[in-house]
């Protein structure tokens, strides 16, 4: 059940890509907005429809209303997170990604952006 819900809130494109060197992994550094940016989202994907405008196009297919709406239960069992703390960040060959530890109230999961 929570695979479905890792599926749902990973919010880069599930492509497979050519063989690149390894991503390029900074130290996490907090940036409020991008915090925001993700629980702006989760908040939408909660309610069953995100602003296209904050995806690409792969992940508003991914997401559609549907997909969230089958996807709803798990949501409403986490509810919204206590906790989203930054844990790495990457470079890759399609931008950045930025890894958080989301803590919910009955369980906790990596979260990739």
């Amino acid at each position: 059940m929570l695979s479905l819900l890792l599926l749902v809130f990973t919010f880069f494109p599930q492509q497979t890509p050519a063989p690149t060197p390894a991503p390029q992994t900074e130290a996490a550094k907090e940036d409020p907005a991008i915090t925001a940016l993700a629980l702006k989202i989760y908040s939408q994907m909660r309610a069953g429809k995100v602003e296209e405008s904050l995806l690409t196009d792969t992940m508003n297919k991914e997401l559609s209303p549907a997909t969230l709406a089958l996807t709803r239960p798990i949501f409403d069992q986490l509810g919204n997170p206590v906790k989203l703390k930054l844990e790495s960040f990457e470079k890759t060959p399609y931008g950045n990604r930025w890894i958080y530890l989301a803590v919910f109230p009955t369980a906790q999961m990596h979260v990739n952006i």
